[in-house]
């Protein structure tokens, strides 16, 4: 497993609305059921939006081995993607408006188990370009399609460690672990934006770090 790949997987793990919508899921009935659905839901989204990356990337055959300069582009390309995302992010916010009474349409999604599993689709359907270029990293292994295919059932979970650790709580005692994971979600709400916009900066510059240096040699 290319250790580029886990480090980038660990850096687009950091998705807040995913971990809000998790520790959402702890309240209402058939919390168990629900929470499982959600996370199962996001799993198979995120692993066969890579799969269709991953073949995509070995059907273009762009790899440093046979064509650096392409594969060094897509690399550089991704970091600047990921930076700009950053700077978007990193600016400030105007005034929020204010809520409206009555549920939400995320809060009706989180009460029906077939609308959770849409939920998962939505929020993972659009890969970011930190798992472009961790998917890009495996695909660069040159390994069978079977390791390549388990590589990258690692790199899912990893990604998706910030909502399976919430679900592994709910599961095994939903009624303490929520008031634990609200506290966790409001450090969130405070702190979540600046840590994607980290994630997206420090994966930005190494991605365009490894496609410089694939250009160049």
């Amino acid at each position: 497993m290319p250790p580029e790949a886990l480090s980038l997987a660990f850096a687009g793990s950091i998705y807040p609305p995913a971990v809000a919508a998790v520790i959402a899921l702890g309240h209402g009935d058939q919390v168990r059921s629900r929470v499982a659905v959600f996370v199962t839901g996001a799993f198979v989204t995120v692993y066969v939006v890579g799969v269709l990356l991953l073949l995509l990337f070995v059907g273009v055959d762009v790899t440093p081995r046979h064509h650096p300069t392409p594969s060094g582009a897509v690399y550089a390309g991704l970091g600047v993607v990921a930076l700009l995302l950053a700077v978007r992010l990193s600016r400030p916010r105007g005034a929020a408006r204010p809520t409206q009474p009555g549920a939400s349409r995320t809060d009706r999604y989180l009460h029906s188990r077939h609308l959770v599993l849409v939920l998962a689709f939505i929020l993972y359907v659009v890969p970011s370009p930190i798992y472009l270029g961790a998917v890009k990293a495996v695909a660069d292994t040159h390994a069978s399609t079977a390791t390549q295919l388990v590589y990258l059932v690692i790199l899912v979970l990893v990604m998706l460690w910030m909502v399976e650790l919430p679900m592994c709580m709910l599961l095994v005692a939903p009624g303490p672990s929520v008031t634990a994971l609200e506290r966790t979600n409001q450090w969130f709400v405070r702190h979540g934006r600046m840590l994607v916009v980290i994630a997206l900066a420090g994966s930005g510059v190494y991605l365009i770090a490894h496609g410089i240096y694939q250009l160049v040699s």
